[in-house]
């Protein structure tokens, strides 16, 4: 396998795990919105805790997905 079809590989990979990063991160964004939304007393603190674990998580794997990827496509250029 080329080095070619082995990049291509990879930054295939990367879009599913980006995309499936963000359909779960969806899910549970919604699902928080709906859980504070019936008002069984969460406090304002706990639904900011629970969305900022998400965002953490959100911009870990995207930022590190995206990262690598960009790491494989500048050293298949050189």
């Amino acid at each position: 396998m080329g080095s070619l079809q082995t990049f291509f590989y990879l930054a295939l990979i990367s879009a599913f795990m980006i995309g499936l990063t963000l359909l779960l991160i969806g899910i549970a964004a919604a699902g928080l919105r709906r859980w504070f939304r019936q008002g069984h007393d969460q406090s304002v603190l706990t639904f900011w805790l629970v969305g900022g674990a998400i965002t953490l998580t959100l911009l870990f794997i995207i930022l590190g997905t995206a990262g690598v990827l960009y790491g494989f496509i500048r050293y298949g250029a050189s």
